[in-house]
């Protein structure tokens, strides 16, 4: 454990570099939406005041203590997972909106972790297989979520849904299944809970935050029960 100091440090290095460069350079710079004034929502550039940043420092060492437990092959996509995929969350967590221009720039930025966690798996196929089963599962559940709703559900958290049913999935198809089992009950307990509708929302509740959990949660689940 003594030698793996080291690259875990290195994680959480690169991921808060990924982290700083989202948040100070990239969300401030991001177009507002047509109708957001209109909607009163709060704007990219207000983002990030000291208690928020510090919030999402912890959660982003957090996430990357828990990215390590995986196999080390997997680290890039998990490092990416608890950065830059975490900003994002972030963002949806503070305005209720998943900006494109960042969904898309995640996107890239974990298919690039694919290809290297790919090149230093021994079963590379094996990897993408699972990992393209959990893609594909998770957007087709979220995607008639979205329809059965009919709008009730944000469509943003429709092109979330592949990624991090990726991520859950490159450890294993159990992770990728207990992770949307967690991720739905924190969901629902969260829109359980009476909130206030901030200003600057869209309707005062952002689901994708629950989503993210649900890889982390299942990781400690499926370490207690073994």
């Amino acid at each position: 454990m003594t030698a793996t100091w080291p690259w875990v440090s290195l994680l959480i290095t690169c991921a808060s570099a990924l982290t700083y460069t989202h948040t100070r350079l990239l969300v401030p710079r991001i177009a507002e939406p047509d109708d957001g004034a209109e909607l009163g929502k709060r704007s990219y550039v207000s983002l990030g005041t000291t208690r928020e940043l510090v919030a999402l420092g912890v959660l982003l060492v957090v996430a990357q203590l828990m990215g390590a437990l995986a196999p080390q092959s997997l680290w890039p996509i998990w490092m990416v997972a608890g950065s830059s995929m975490l900003v994002l969350v972030w963002v949806d967590a503070l305005t209720t909106w998943l900006p494109t221009p960042l969904l898309a720039l995640v996107s890239t930025e974990l298919f690039a972790a694919i290809v290297l966690s790919c090149w230093l798996s021994d079963s590379p196929t094996q990897l993408l297989a699972r990992m393209s089963v959990g893609a594909v599962g998770s957007a087709a559940l979220f995607a008639i979520v979205w329809l059965v709703s009919r709008g009730g559900f944000g469509f943003g958290d429709v092109r979330l849904a592949p990624l991090i049913g990726a991520v859950a999935a490159s450890t294993s198809l159990t992770h990728w299944y207990v992770s949307l089992l967690a991720g739905s009950l924190v969901g629902v307990v969260l829109a359980l809970i009476p909130h206030k509708v901030a200003p600057g929302t869209k309707n005062g509740f952002a689901y994708a935050p629950s989503m993210l959990a649900g890889p982390y949660l299942a990781c400690i689940w499926l370490a207690v029960v073994g």
